[in-house]
């Protein structure tokens, strides 16, 4: 929208709004027209002033009502402040005398979406599209879309979307939500091949050329993701997004030095958030430059002190300088910030084991468990912990358990056989070792990391020697 007809013009919007909130303070009655009513009811929903928009629309109907755009203004007013079922009432009694304005077709498909009830908002707003004018239907399209991915129908929401994009081919908005379906709907491959067709047909898209930049990203194919934002840069040196996006994929391709170089080449451009800092604070931390990585993880807690990642990382600072005690202070900092994370969780159990603390180690394994048994790591960690202490029965117990939860993580089968090798019992472990690497005989390069003495065992080195997968010619 140009910016001189936005609101019909800040000066318009500013006299109106002044003409009324007058009439309101002196508790006087002044006429409006109903277009100058919608014009203030869009501009109070806009700006998130519920009660101003609620006292004009009262007004409005008052003066005008008979006006078709009121009324369903009117009926939005209601779903929006929860009123869902008068609402529809409404709106199915404006309908009876007007059942072929498309305005009320898209305000019931609008409180269907509130009630998350997205089949019926679909049924309405596909009503709408047969009534709509043309330059209302890539709105209906992009929330006929956004219906179909609440329901996770990421084709037909790409459907849609892409009808969409037929009136803003180069909208920033419609290629991310395009992005996110192809994502979300693991059609990485075909998103490559939607945006690169984008791209024949407008080579200087740098909506494209970004969004064609994260499938890549999300493909972990990462140089040819640098080489997508580098073409948004070289046709427009301010998108500030392909600078960070760019120094994420060189940081994935462990190139910390430049990606610190890229992230600080971004903020002539824009000023750094929080999440930036952190990052910056993330890549000086793998280099092993710890005061920058703190003094950067502290900049992005001045910035925002609610996020959980910047405490986290100078805890792991912390750590690694072999100060755990200090490190185990700002991980709790992070938890409580964060609490169903689980990650902080396994990491606060790790420091309390360096510190010996095994009893509240085990209640943040317990709690990480209770959080996402799924996760692949829980188990794991938390057997390590008693082998280390060398009670491999409890060990042993907790990764039976592990593997009744997650039955396809086959690092648990390798850390289950090598549990009991401790214990000597030679047979159940060639049960479960056989049954690893049979499933995932890559995966026995961990149980040579974690117990290279393995190989004292003959039994063992023969039966891994047997399950080499033999190559094809």
């Amino acid at each position: 929208m140009n910016e001189e007809f936005q609101w019909n013009d800040d000066y318009h919007i500013d006299l109106l709004t002044d003409r009324f909130e007058k009439m309101i303070s002196n508790g006087d009655q002044e006429y409006f027209d109903s277009e100058e009513f919608e014009t203030l009811i869009d501009y109070y929903q806009t700006i998130f002033d519920n009660d101003k928009s609620r006292i004009a629309l009262e007004i409005a109907m008052q003066q005008h009502p008979s006006s078709l755009g009121l009324r369903v203004k009117f009926a939005r007013q209601l779903a929006s402040e929860g009123n869902y079922q008068r609402a529809l009432v409404m709106l199915d009694a404006i309908e009876k005398t007007e059942p072929n304005e498309a305005e009320i077709k898209m305000a019931k498909g609008s409180v269907f979406s509130m009630m998350n009830e997205s089949d019926k908002a679909i049924t309405e707003l596909k009503k709408a599209v047969l009534l709509a004018e043309e330059d209302e239907l890539e709105e209906l399209y992009t929330s006929i879309a956004f219906e179909y991915e609440k329901l996770e129908k990421f084709d037909q929401a790409l459907k849609y979307l892409k009808r969409a994009l037929i009136y803003s081919p180069d909208s920033d908005s419609l290629h991310y939500e395009i992005g996110m379906c192809f994502t979300m709907g693991h059609q990485l491959e075909d998103g490559v091949i939607f945006f690169l067709t984008q791209i024949d047909e407008n080579p200087y898209s740098c909506s494209a050329w970004y969004n064609l930049g994260l499938v890549y990203f999300q493909l972990e194919l990462f140089e040819k993701a640098i080489d997508a934002f580098e073409f948004v840069i070289s046709i427009d040196d301010t998108y500030f997004a392909a600078y960070q996006s760019m120094a994420h994929a060189y940081a994935s391709l462990e190139k910390y030095a430049k990606a610190i170089e890229v992230y600080f080449e971004s903020f002539e451009y824009e000023k750094p958030e929080a999440m930036t800092y952190y990052y910056l604070g993330e890549c000086y931390e793998k280099l092993n430059d710890f005061d920058n990585a703190l003094e950067y993880y502290h900049k992005s807690i001045e910035l925002d002190p609610q996020q959980s990642d910047p405490w986290a990382g100078i805890g792991a600072v912390y750590d690694e300088q072999g100060d755990t005690v200090n490190a185990l202070k700002f991980t709790m900092k992070a938890i409580a910030l964060d609490p169903s994370n689980v990650d902080l969780h396994l990491i606060a159990a790790d420091q309390l084991i360096k510190l010996k603390e095994y009893d509240k180690a085990e209640v943040f394994f317990i709690k990480a468990e209770e959080l996402d048994p799924n996760d692949p790591d829980v188990f794991v960690e938390f057997a390590n912990m008693y082998v280390l202490r060398e009670e491999f029965s409890n060990a042993v117990d907790i990764l039976r358990k592990g593997i009744n939860q997650q039955p396809d993580n086959y690092l648990l089968y390798y850390r289950l056989g090598a549990t009991l090798l401790f214990t000597n019992n030679m047979v159940d472990a060639l049960f479960y070792l056989d049954f690893a690497l049979k499933n995932d005989y890559e995966g026995h390069t961990d149980l040579l990391e974690y117990y290279p003495e393995i190989f004292d065992h003959p039994e063992v080195a023969l039966l891994i020697e047997e399950s080499r997968p033999i190559k094809e010619l």
